[in-house]
């Protein structure tokens, strides 16, 4: 449904992604990760209910704990030692840069997300087909093919199965000589598909001469002021990075984890460039609940 950020032209929802990943990387503090994490969990929910975090939530989890539990294991910096793990010394400052680490990994998986969700094949294109087509068209074929590849496979192994055939049960040795069966229909139906797609390609003329394009996306008066609002509120965060604001000191000296002074207005600001999709989202919801009573 194209209705709240979805409605926004392409370069807008591009530009949002590029400048909230830039300041989740920015600002490395746990209280504004922490908050980011839950505005990005809250946008993805808005989006699709979660359903695409459901599905990735195990390995948002694996991936953190792993930056968590590891970092503290291996960087032995700091004066604050909590506990000997072995002979190594467990440090304070390690585990809050683990957490630090893992909260970034966790708001950045969280955020791309919802990228597909917001910006589709079409508006990808859009975006860099004028300047880098080979490119554009390329990377939109390589998302698409993970997804139908798992998708692929799932049919072959369900053929499979009423025939016997399974990777799940048997000897090592069937177990491998059928996961081979599998992997080689896969990949044979794959380049089949691939030749159909290039002779229809070449038939269709490809390639011979400049190609046209139809543009359904034209920018808005609601566009440039979300350009003009996101460019002054993530340049007003990025100048509170500059002055070390959003960043927690760990080495030499690990400074309080609690906000102090101006900290507390730029985290304000952090949570306006993050949480502008999720108001537009929730306009809408309040936006089409009024109306449906109203009816």
């Amino acid at each position: 449904m194209n209705r709240g950020f979805r409605s926004f032209h392409p370069f807008v929802s591009f530009f949002y992604y590029v400048g909230a990943a830039a300041l989740v990387m920015l600002n490395k503090h746990p209280v504004f990760l922490f908050i980011g994490g839950i505005i990005l969990i809250c946008f993805n929910i808005a989006l699709d209910r979660g359903k695409t975090l459901k599905k990735w939530w195990r390995t948002l989890v694996i991936l953190s704990l792993f930056f968590l539990i590891v970092n503290p294991l291996i960087n032995h910096r700091g004066t604050h030692i909590l506990f000997y793990f072995g002979q190594n010394p467990i440090m304070l400052e390690a585990i809050i840069q683990g957490i630090i680490l893992a909260l970034s990994l966790f708001c950045l998986m969280v955020l791309f997300s919802s990228y597909n969700l917001v910006i589709t094949a079409d508006k990808f294109l859009y975006l860099f087909s004028k300047w880098l087509p080979q490119w554009a068209l390329l990377t939109m074929i390589s998302m698409r093919f993970v997804p139908l590849l798992r998708r692929r496979l799932k049919e072959i192994q369900t053929v499979q199965r009423g025939k016997g055939l399974s990777v799940n049960s048997g000897t090592m040795k069937e177990r491998a000589k059928n996961g081979i069966q599998l992997v080689q229909i896969l990949l044979t139906w794959s380049l089949e598909e691939a030749l159909q797609t290039a002779d229809s390609m070449a038939g269709r003329g490809y390639g011979l001469r400049k190609r046209s394009r139809y543009i359904p996306f034209k920018m808005k008066r609601k566009d440039w002021l979300a350009i003009i609002y996101m460019a002054i509120v993530g340049s007003i965060s990025i100048f509170g990075w500059w002055l070390g604001d959003g960043v927690l000191s760990i080495n030499p000296i690990l400074e309080p984890i609690f906000l102090e002074g101006r900290e507390w207005f730029y985290l304000f600001i952090f949570i306006l460039f993050l949480g502008f999709p999720l108001g537009i989202e929730e306009r809408e919801a309040l936006r089409w609940h009024y109306w449906k009573r109203k009816i």
